[in-house]
């Protein structure tokens, strides 16, 4: 059977039976997801719940302010590709591309990926949605804007 993402919190310590029964509570009325309920109320941080996320998924948990990221895996996906679909390429590893995800539920485009990297896997790990969305800031050069001619 697989454990829930409340029940993991609880084994773990990291939040309490009460904690978890006021935010199942919550969730039914606002059908918001369980993990942004918990941060939002301050029960746990979103590194840690991003952790036991990852655990529940069989994924590995990256910070991506603590991570050399390769420029070459960058080239190989577009920009606006990793902004549509929240990812950020990482590592180009055993012949696949390493990339960041914050939600191991969503979709993502494997086939498209592959295609646009000719190679023939792609690996996830799991990421904080705002540390993908600062990675990629930081590491995509801004998009250059046409200069407006000036009026004569």
């Amino acid at each position: 059977m697989a454990w829930r993402i409340g029940e993991i919190l609880v084994q773990k310590k990291l939040i309490s039976w009460n904690q978890l029964e006021e935010v199942l509570e919550e969730q039914k009325k606002t059908k918001e997801f369980i993990g942004e309920i918990l941060i939002r109320k301050g029960f746990i941080s979103s590194s840690l719940f991003y952790r036991a996320l990852a655990e529940q998924h069989k994924l590995r948990f990256v910070d991506l302010k603590r991570v050399k990221i390769n420029p070459k895996a960058i080239e190989l996906i577009p920009r606006s590709v990793a902004e549509k679909y929240s990812i950020m390429p990482i590592e180009i590893f055993n012949n696949a591309l390493v990339i960041a995800i914050s939600n191991p539920l969503g979709l993502w485009p494997e086939a498209e990926l592959k295609e646009l990297t000719k190679l023939p896997q792609i690996r996830t790990v799991l990421c904080l949605p705002s540390g993908i969305q600062q990675a990629i800031q930081e590491y995509y050069k801004q998009e250059e804007t046409p200069l407006k001619k000036a009026a004569i």
